[in-house]
């Protein structure tokens, strides 16, 4: 019988219903403490002494209950991060582990907002638990200063305001209520938030004379091509350009997108301008030293976020810059002294 159903026949009171059992497994709020044959129950006095002799298991779908095994309710310890309640689950999903380790995941901070730096790799938004948005509770801290207009910090998970692909790594804007997220997005949508992307490419493109535009003392050529049907444009200047005793001519470029369109830089670089992306297993065109450089992973980043904090009274300018990664610098053949960026 499954592990849900004898829970449920077990203890009614504590388990409603079988789907509240299902539920308390799919959380990991369950551990089972097995049975020790080896040692008497005159040994052991009480279910307490058996926690310091076997650390339990927390149970899955898959658990199978054996005589005299104890199952135990475990909760998450109250700490500086959202709590149970936000999130249901007590352990974190197993990709927060590669975000610590990453350091610098967090860059900007508040009661309102955050700003962090998305690995390449993982989804903004997934299935699972495999994603970003599910690690943000066990990441960040939860607002101090509540209004009773906007809903509890507990009741409100943190949530990405917009997407990055999943290879594409860098700056993700976070919203920690429903106020932000509607202020926030609605930035997005009147184009009042300001990014900036980085990318390694095949071959150098050619600067348009006639298609250019100066952005704070830099010459930006201009990509104006619409994406299913509707306008999307890109500036694009060229940073440096390397030969690669493996990889031929490389670019990095750095990017301004103008609209917010389904892969459109990934696009624009590879049918515009002819230079696709290293790493991106979409739009490379599929040579063999395209499809080579699809198991460096993409070399697409979005290292700059500028906006006005408009939850904040004096509205104040919020800038977020991040560093472009090892990876970078090792295929181009640079250090990070060079400072390209």
């Amino acid at each position: 019988e499954p592990l849900h159903r004898i829970l449920y026949e077990m203890d009614p009171d504590f388990f409603p219903s079988p789907n509240q059992a299902r539920k308390a497994i799919l959380h990991g709020r369950l551990l089972v403490l097995q049975s020790n044959n080896d040692v008497s129950s005159h040994d052991i006095p009480s279910a307490s002494d058996k926690v310091i002799l076997n650390l339990g298991t927390v149970a899955n779908s898959t658990t199978v209950l054996q005589d005299d095994d104890v199952v135990a309710v475990r909760s998450r310890l109250p700490n500086d991060f959202y709590p149970q309640s936000c999130t249901n689950y007590v352990d974190p999903p197993s990709n927060v582990a590669d975000l610590i380790t990453m350091g610098n995941v967090t860059i900007f901070e508040d009661d309102h907002i955050a700003i962090v730096n998305k690995p390449e790799g993982i989804d903004t938004i997934g299935e699972k638990r495999n994603d970003l948005q599910s690690a943000l509770p066990f990441m960040l801290r939860p607002p101090k200063i509540l209004d009773k207009k906007v809903r509890k910090s507990e009741e409100y998970s943190p949530r990405p305001i917009h997407r990055l692909d999943r290879q594409t790594s860098g700056c993700v804007l976070v919203a920690k209520s429903s106020m932000a997220m509607t202020k926030f997005s609605g930035l997005f949508s009147t184009r009042q938030i300001q990014k900036s992307y980085c990318a390694i490419t095949f071959g150098e493109p050619k600067l348009s004379k006639s298609e250019c535009v100066d952005v704070d003392g830099n010459t930006y050529s201009i990509i104006d091509y619409p994406i299913n049907g509707k306008d999307a444009v890109t500036l694009w200047r060229v940073v440096t350009t390397v030969t690669s005793a493996t990889w031929g001519t490389l670019s990095l470029l750095h990017l301004l997108p103008k609209t917010g369109r389904n892969h459109q830089i990934r696009r624009h670089l590879s049918y515009c301008i002819s230079c696709p992306i290293v790493g991106d297993s979409k739009y490379d065109g599929g040579g063999q030293l395209a499809k080579a450089a699809r198991g460096l992973g993409m070399f697409l980043c979005s290292n700059s976020i500028q906006f006005a904090h408009v939850m904040l009274e004096d509205e104040s300018n919020v800038v977020a810059d991040i560093p472009l990664t090892d990876k970078y610098y090792e295929i181009l053949g640079l250090t990070k002294d060079d400072d390209v960026i």
